[in-house]
């Protein structure tokens, strides 16, 4: 088992090869204080490979994407080593070849989705003696998940349109470009990524403004004209309907919250 080196967090992007499903790896040292009690994940499209430690047992799931908030509170500080993986939105699909519609807002044991990938990642874990060690064995042992593409083309091609436009952009100008009706595209959206397109873009919408909060704060009524939408009032409602709490709120308290940002390849902790 890792014994802890230094650094509490330890993130790592994933090779080259697989970054298409796998965006990083946290590989987390908890303390007893680290995590407080209203700490929040902030709903997010990207599903997460997670195995902890407490001492005696490891404890494997696989989380769903997520529609709203999750309060994780001080869950983490009982563990005594975590391990991360961060999958990009179509990556869970990739791996487990399942309706991502059944993993929604959900936490699943991953023994009991694919006991296979469950054996090979607790080896890995508990044999690993170094966290770099540990990161190269998850690799080798993901890349066999990722050698045949399962993923639609289409898919992919909605999602990098949707990216590219940080969220705004209309769900029929999607369905155009992709040679797709909505009804076909929502059904291919719900099955590989687990919600429907709308809710994905409005997602994408609000880690864009997540982003330019968390990057530098300004006037709310620049940013949500920034961001597209209608007005100030709009833009107020749409972020407690996802986030739980007001923009002027989570300002304050951004320390309460999780926000995967995602741009860590320029700022890698050895």
């Amino acid at each position: 088992m890792i014994i802890k080196e230094n650094a509490q967090f330890n993130i790592f992007p994933s090779h080259v090869s697989l970054r298409k499903y796998i965006l990083y790896y946290n590989i987390v040292f908890p303390t007893c204080d680290m995590f407080m009690a209203h700490y929040t994940l902030m709903p997010n499209a990207c599903g997460t490979l997670s195995l902890a430690f407490d001492g005696n047992t490891v404890v494997a799931e696989l989380w769903g994407a997520s529609l709203t908030p999750v309060l994780l509170g001080m869950e983490p500080n009982r563990y005594q080593i975590l391990l991360l993986i961060q999958l990009s939105p179509y990556g869970m699909y990739q791996i487990t070849r399942q309706s991502q519609a059944d993993f929604v807002d959900r936490r699943l044991s991953l023994a009991d989705i694919d006991h296979e990938l469950f054996h090979a990642l607790h080896q890995a874990f508990v044999a690993s003696k170094t966290i770099t060690g540990l990161i190269l064995t998850c690799e080798q042992i993901l890349h066999k998940r990722m050698e045949k593409q399962v993923v639609s083309d289409a898919l992919l091609l909605a999602t990098e349109m949707i990216s590219d436009h940080y969220g705004q952009i209309q769900v029929k100008e999607i369905s155009r470009q992709v040679h797709y009706s909505e009804r076909q595209l929502n059904r291919l959206f719900l099955a590989q990524i687990g919600m429907n397109v709308k809710d994905f873009v409005r997602l994408n919408r609000f880690n864009y403004v997540l982003k330019r909060i968390q990057k530098s704060p300004c006037f709310f009524a620049a940013l949500s004209q920034q961001a597209g939408y209608f007005d100030q009032a709009h833009f107020d409602k749409d972020f407690k309907a996802l986030s739980g709490v007001t923009p002027q709120k989570y300002l304050k308290t951004m320390s309460d919250f999780y926000y995967d940002g995602t741009e860590i390849y320029n700022i890698i902790i050895e």
